[in-house]
């Protein structure tokens, strides 16, 4: 699906006024000024060539869909775009960028309505706006799923009554799907971090486990085992105690006997 996304630098030093949602006096002239110098022929207008290069600097739409920009802005079908038409082009590009195109869609309802209104019948049928709604930013899929909420007289059109309550629930209906979106979508990253973190506690206390059970046996291998291989030394100093105290007695026997004889 084609999105209109802002590329310039241009777009991001202009403004509208909040009250109006239209261009203040000063940025009408810095537009103006732009505009005198794309006008290389000096006819009042860009034809589709120039119009194209334009686009293609301001936005990431495709071909196909700039020149479809071209003939919906053309509204006099003079085959090129006057100030007054670029004029409307900058301001939605603007009230993009700004994210204020619902207030500009409400403030500006009826312009918005005739340029969807590609066969000029006075009403917008749900394949006009399908094709022609991403130049707000209209999402097919929020489309579809509430069109015929709106579609009072069940003939698949909206009249301008009904395209203006349709296009207001339309931005918040798909406000809402790009929430729910991208909270689904940190759902699935907490969870994939969340499943990291017990594989790698998991891994961790493995690990301890094996160290515990290795320490102790290695420990032994190498200094040997103390209940077989060490001494006590109060044993040794009760043997020799033991052995003296033999050799005494024995000693004072043999005087008792000599004293005897």
């Amino acid at each position: 699906m084609s999105v209109l996304r802002n590329e310039s630098n241009l777009i991001n030093y202009l403004f509208l006024d909040p009250k109006y949602s239209l261009m203040t006096g000063r940025m009408v002239y810095v537009l103006h000024t732009f505009f005198k110098l794309l006008d290389v022929h000096d006819t009042d207008s860009l034809n589709d060539l120039q119009f194209y290069h334009l686009m293609r600097r301001l936005t990431t739409l495709p071909t196909q869909k700039i020149y479809q920009v071209f003939d919906m802005l053309d509204t006099d079908g003079s085959g090129g775009i006057d100030f007054d038409e670029l004029y409307l082009l900058f301001c939605i590009l603007v009230a993009q960028k700004d994210r204020e195109i619902k207030k500009f869609i409400h403030r500006h309802s009826r312009t918005v309505f005739d340029l969807l209104d590609s066969d000029g019948s006075n009403e917008v049928s749900v394949h006009e706006f399908a094709i022609c709604g991403f130049l707000f930013n209209f999402h097919k899929a929020a489309i579809n799923k509430i069109f015929k909420e709106f579609d009072c007289t069940g003939d698949e059109e909206l009249d301008y009554r009904e395209f203006r309550m349709f296009a207001m629930a339309c931005i918040d209906k798909q406000r809402e799907m790009e929430i729910a979106k991208k909270d689904d979508k940190n759902g699935q990253e907490n969870t994939l971090e969340a499943e990291r973190r017990r594989t790698k506690q998991e891994a961790a206390a493995m690990r301890s486990k094996q160290f515990s059970v290795a320490a102790p046996a290695a420990a032994a291998a190498a200094d040997g085992d103390p209940g077989e291989t060490a001494e006590d030394p109060k044993a040794g100093l009760l043997s020799n105690a033991d052995g003296r105290g033999v050799e005494e007695e024995e000693s004072k026997r043999g005087k008792s006997k000599d004293s005897h004889k």
